[in-house]
């Protein structure tokens, strides 16, 4: 049982403090699903020392892949002892990904087996559906039993197809690139997704061999290819982590420099800030993010989206943002429809947030009359007091009240906090970098 907590001395500014930014959990987890399609060794440099990449990499090693370390951010894999076919539903409920090892697996045996219920965080309805069909499409046959999903082909394996995606679902494009790699023919995926992360997938995957070209209007085509070899890669940084940092220091009215970061992955969120009175400058130093001088933030109106808009996993620590900015701010979240629940928090810590199951904006939205709480109105400039908390399973969340608690008054105790550790690393010492009261202890 872990019986650590964070504790949390909050009402202080966050100035002058530099934080290396990790690698991206993102990318490390699909790279390493990725180097099941080849029997030559794939060099992985600058992956994040998270708790996601090692659940990833014990699914590997369970598969039959070795890996052998270099450090904690350097690691090679090789597939070529990879014997075993059939997922385990402890391994599917622990990870999201290992949907994404169907493709690999089908190349290397003809059928996979996997668990439908799937782990990560609860944010919303996240069915297999999507993988399901695109998998059909290019020739799989699906059996379920329960919960448990068994995929087969035929000798010639799986096929080129042409798939529209219903939404730009990230992970259901990242798994049709993988499968599609080795697979006969040539494959179209239209209303792909086509996040940062998903074009270092394609980098890695052409480096290997495959034959990838991105067309206008999220359009993927992919050509088969009947091997693909080795390769080496390096992690881009991990622009959620990024973005939560640089939060923390504008909402106590501070400034960090974020050390790794480039401007095109976090561009959206820069607009944001720059919108509501921050300022920033990108350097060879990396990425430098400043409260205003005098006066506040003024609140903003903000849709979510999928890239390049406003990311999902940025609304959870800038709606601490939101409270401390002068005015009313708007947030829909078209992405995910049950990711507002943690403002119930914020709330018990004194901010003003209603939440309302109409679409506050003017995009087109997949969850419009359909009853969903998934927009929000914030009323700013009130100030927060320290709470005693259990993190939730939305990691993006968690790090919401971490936040919180940094920019209340008073002590604010945070439980269950392994849920951070999945997708940040050195997270205590890195906000102590930064000027943060905060503390590590047991009982």
């Amino acid at each position: 049982m872990d019986n650590r907590k964070l504790k949390i001395i909050g009402g202080k500014k966050l100035t002058g403090g530099a934080v290396t930014i990790a690698g991206s959990s993102n990318q490390v987890t699909k790279s390493i699903i990725a180097s099941l399609l080849t029997d030559e060794e794939v060099l992985i440099k600058g992956a994040p020392d998270v708790d996601e990449r090692r659940v990833v990499q014990g699914l590997y090693e369970f598969l039959g892949g070795e890996i052998t370390h270099h450090g904690d951010e350097e690691f090679t894999l090789c597939s070529k002892n990879v014997g075993v076919h059939e997922i385990t539903e402890e391994l599917c409920s622990k990870n999201r990904i290992s949907v994404l090892a169907a493709g690999p697996l089908l190349h290397r045996f003809g059928k996979v087996s996997f668990y439908g219920v799937l782990g990560g965080d609860k944010i919303g309805k996240r069915p297999v559906n999507f993988h399901i069909q695109a998998l059909q499409q290019m020739g799989a046959e699906v059996e379920r039993d329960g919960n448990q999903y068994h995929l087969t082909v035929g000798p010639d394996g799986l096929h080129g197809a042409q798939i529209q995606l219903p939404f730009p679902s990230v992970m259901t494009t990242e798994n049709i690139l993988i499968a599609a790699s080795r697979a006969k023919g040539r494959t179209i995926i239209e209303n792909a997704a086509i996040e940062p992360e998903i074009l270092e997938l394609c980098k890695m995957l052409q480096k290997m061999g495959a034959d990838i070209t991105q067309r206008p209007n999220r359009t993927f085509v992919i050509e088969g290819v009947k091997k693909l070899k080795g390769c080496e890669l390096r992690c881009m940084f991990d622009r959620n982590q990024a973005v939560s940092f640089a939060i923390a220091a504008l909402a106590t009215g501070g400034d960090v420099l974020l050390r790794n970061v480039t401007h095109d992955p976090v561009y959206s969120f820069l607009n944001f800030i720059q919108r509501m009175g921050a300022e920033f400058t990108i350097s060879s130093k990396g990425l430098f993010v400043k409260a205003p001088d005098r006066g506040s933030l003024t609140g903003t109106h903000i849709e979510v989206e999928v890239h390049p808009g406003f990311m999902t996993d940025w609304q959870q620590p800038f709606m601490v943002l939101f409270t401390q900015a002068q005015g009313i701010s708007l947030l829909h979240e078209t992405v995910f429809e049950e990711r507002l629940g943690y403002t119930k928090y914020l709330n018990e810590m004194g901010a003003r947030i209603t939440l309302s199951n109409k679409c506050l904006g003017e995009y087109p939205c997949r969850f419009r009359n359909h009853n969903y709480t998934h927009s929000a109105i914030i009323e700013g400039g009130t100030p927060l007091e320290g709470r005693d908390f259990a993190l939730p399973t939305d990691i993006r969340a968690g790090k919401c009240l971490v936040v919180a608690g940094l920019t209340a008054s008073g002590t604010t105790h945070l439980t269950n906090i392994r849920e951070l550790e999945r997708k940040y690393d050195n997270l205590v010492p890195k906000l102590q970098d930064m000027g943060a009261n905060i503390e590590t202890i047991h009982g």
